[in-house]
């Protein structure tokens, strides 16, 4: 018995030795960001410019205003982004079930988020929606309903001024709201895709531009 001890002893001191394994990064070909999951999808492709994220089944991000649900399970892929930046992509879905959707996201924790969200409503409605989230209090803003199945999304700084933006054909842009995100420092960037009551969504995420610069254009996030 004594013998044995020693044997199981050093099994554990040797493991404890091992240098940890660091996050697996993701690159999406024409983007030169390295691109990390927190929380990994059902499954997900690569393309030029492009990203397809599979969410499983009871993945969600939301925080319910009387705080009494929360949810941060969803797949997200995230980047630090640089201090000022435009970032837009096409967004779509075939919504096969209620609240599957796929959204923009700013990220500083479970917390800590802001998110423009492209989803499948009551009623059957498809909607862009946004939420900002500061110490689990959120602020949500349903904004408007989208015929069909695909939008185009955009968030822009310029300073400490943020802007959600979408449009329906990605030419002409259409401002959602303005905030200020007090965890910036921590703030990561990306995607996240969702399906709290479905088997599962995939959510395309095309036509990706990122330009590290400030907007100059309010309006249109330009």
């Amino acid at each position: 018995m004594k013998y044995s001890f020693c044997l199981i002893l050093v099994v554990i001191l040797d493991s404890a030795c091992l240098p940890l394994v660091a996050q697996e990064s993701i690159k999406i070909p024409g983007l030169s960001k390295s691109w990390n999951w927190v929380n990994k999808p059902a499954g997900f492709t690569t393309n030029e410019n492009a990203v397809s994220i599979k969410a499983a089944k009871g993945t969600d991000q939301y925080v319910a205003l009387d705080g009494k649900y929360e949810a941060n399970n969803a797949p997200k892929l995230l980047f630090k982004p640089d201090k000022d930046f435009i970032f837009s992509v096409k967004v779509s879905t075939p919504f096969d079930s209620l609240y599957d959707g796929g959204a923009i996201l700013l990220y500083a924790d479970a917390g800590n988020y802001a998110k423009l969200l492209f989803e499948k409503a009551e009623a059957n409605s498809i909607m862009v929606t946004s939420s900002v989230i500061s110490q689990k209090q959120t602020d949500d803003n349903y904004h408007i309903a989208i015929s069909g199945t695909e939008v185009y999304l955009k968030v822009a700084t310029s300073g400490k001024t943020i802007c959600f933006y979408y449009s329906t054909d990605g030419a002409k842009w259409n401002i959602v709201r303005t905030f200020a995100f007090k965890s910036r420092p921590a703030m990561r960037l990306g995607f996240y895709a969702q399906s709290p009551l479905g088997p599962s969504c995939t959510v395309e995420f095309t036509n990706i531009k990122y330009l590290p610069k400030p907007f100059k254009d309010f309006n249109s996030g330009e």
